[in-house]
């Protein structure tokens, strides 16, 4: 079935940003499109996002055949991870009198702060992400995906469930994809305690509440190997946090000309309640500052 989805502003942003983060075997990025299973109720359906057919009118999104009772859930799904209606003016007027975001204001006009089309894919892959680069999280990712997942339509892989590999001996993880023993324990871990009971799908209403985000990070914090640098990511992706500043990423650091974690906490403070958006203008001109991809057909002014 085909929707319409409201087009995003700054459209090239979204897909590269997006892009970045596709994990081989799950992701398929071929022919101006954005293809990958979305999990719902067990059941794995394709998600086409029709980038290389953005227009003002909209952006199409397919999902798969027999989707049935659960073509809504899937596209709340998409809609979060697309961050749909995170768009916002105040955020662009704080930030764009600051020399250091103003460019990427300029660049990219009312970002989305994307979402995540999975709460536990997205936290595993940030485990995965911890002190290496981009790429060699992809890698990792990569390689569960390839002993843990399960086969979804049209030649893809669904991301591992948590109960897959909860169940998974931790050193044999840590063989499989060729982390560290303290990384393995640590997606492990995260993985059983999904199981019992924590909770990461996203709010359905827009972001979460501030108790919400407190209640997910003392949860997450309390697991072995699950530092501020996570817990704050996977609260910025999975609840859409608008106010996330993470001082310990080497890569905002340098994107700030500044040292120390404290530094780059003190230089962020003027731009609450929306430092979500300036770390997501700064992650993304380190990761893609100038976008060798196929244009995206403009839905706006971005």
């Amino acid at each position: 079935m085909d929707v319409l989805l409201p087009p995003p502003t700054s459209a090239r942003f979204l897909r590269d940003f997006l892009a970045s983060q596709a994990v081989p075997g799950c992701d398929d990025l071929a022919g101006g499109v954005h293809r990958r299973p979305v999990v719902v109720g067990g059941v794995a359906r394709t998600v086409t996002v029709g980038w290389d057919r953005l227009t003002p009118a909209g952006l199409p999104v397919r999902v798969g055949s027999g989707a049935g009772d659960a073509l809504e859930p899937v596209l709340r799904r998409v809609r979060h991870w697309l961050g749909d209606g995170t768009e916002s003016p105040a955020a662009d007027r704080a930030l764009a009198s600051d020399a250091a975001l103003a460019p990427g204001v300029r660049a990219w006009p009312l970002i989305r702060l994307p979402g995540s089309p999975d709460g536990f894919e997205t936290a595993v892959l940030t485990v995965l992400g911890q002190q290496v680069s981009l790429a060699a999280a992809r890698t990792f990712a990569g390689r569960l995906l390839r002993h843990y997942g399960s086969p979804a339509a049209d030649g893809l892989t669904a991301f591992p469930s948590a109960e897959r590999i909860a169940a998974a001996d931790p050193s044999r993880l840590r063989q499989d994809v060729g982390v560290t023993t303290r990384r393995a324990a640590t997606v492990n871990a995260l993985a059983a305690a999904v199981g019992d009971g924590l909770d990461l799908a996203s709010p359905a209403g827009g972001p979460g509440t501030v108790q919400e985000a407190a209640g997910l990070r003392r949860r997450l914090l309390a697991l072995p190997g699950i530092g501020p640098w996570t817990a704050d990511s996977i609260a910025l992706r999975v609840l859409g946090e608008p106010d996330v500043f993470l001082p310990q990423d080497l890569v905002l650091r340098r994107a700030l000309g500044v040292t120390g974690a404290a530094a780059a906490a003190e230089r962020s403070a003027g731009w609450s309640p929306w430092r979500s958006y300036a770390v997501m203008r700064l992650w993304a001109r380190a990761a893609f500052p100038g976008s060798a991809a196929a244009p995206v057909p403009a839905a706006g002014p971005g």
